[in-house]
């Protein structure tokens, strides 16, 4: 009997065998550096005299998943991924753990990263203003008003391209996705009053429907003050109102 203990003994020497609680000592496990557009790409386990399988898990699945041995990038940021071996014969459960590092790929020149893609700097129309890569409008006495429709208040004019691209590209009171509204739009709303109270500057305003009658493009207006229909050159300037 002795001597049968005194060969597993040496066995165990020679072999590595683990207590029955812990397995034997794992080898290196490299830290991973990856870019966010790297295709999946299988974990090199560290080497290990057990042989059992390993199995992987992510800590930060935001940054990287894995199934079996394949791990797919999410996103930027860091995870730890833990390479796990079962208990096996006289081998006991062992694991190790690394850290995978995602970086961000660089922008092209004029692109900047928001919300994680990169996205052209925007060129802002005054009266906007670039704040956080976003065209932001200043605060103004011109109050929004609600309707069926969210109208932002008019406190500035411009040429109709400008106006069309002040609306397109700004930020007004935290909302985005305004646009030059109709001439009929326009009509209904200094119809119904609701402006009066609001700080507007009533004048002629920009609408978004073409005109026919000029030798050179223009676009309708709407007198706010009066209700009153015109038509004038793109070049000219006229108040400028988005809604939304």
């Amino acid at each position: 009997m002795k001597r049968i203990v005194g060969w597993l003994f040496l066995l165990c020497l020679v072999v590595g065998c683990g207590e029955p609680d812990q397995g034997p000592p794992l080898g290196a496990f490299a830290a991973i550096t990856k870019t966010e557009t790297d295709p999946p790409f299988n974990i090199v386990p560290p080497s290990s005299k057990s042989p059992a399988a390993f199995s992987y898990t992510s800590s930060n699945p935001a940054v990287a998943t894995v199934a079996g041995s394949l791990v797919t990038i999410k996103g930027t940021g860091q995870s730890t991924i833990t390479a796990s071996q079962g208990g096996t014969g006289g081998y006991g459960p062992t694991s190790a753990s690394t850290t995978l590092t995602v970086t961000a790929v660089a922008c092209d020149t004029g692109n900047v990263r928001i919300n994680g893609v990169c996205t052209a700097v925007p060129t802002c129309v005054l009266p906007a203003t670039l704040v956080n890569n976003q065209c932001i409008a200043p605060a103004t006495s011109a109050e929004t008003i609600r309707d069926d429709m969210l109208w932002a208040g008019v406190s500035t004019s411009d040429t109709w391209t400008n106006a069309r691209d002040f609306c397109a590209s700004t930020t007004i009171e935290n909302v985005t996705g305004w646009h030059l509204p109709t001439q009929a739009q326009l009509s209904a709303l200094q119809a119904s009053g609701r402006i009066a109270g609001h700080n507007w500057a009533l004048g002629p305003t920009w609408s978004s429907d073409m005109g026919t009658t000029l030798d050179v493009p223009g676009h309708m207006l709407v007198n706010l003050a009066t209700g009153a229909v015109t038509e004038r050159p793109d070049t000219a300037g006229a108040y400028v109102s988005c809604v939304r």
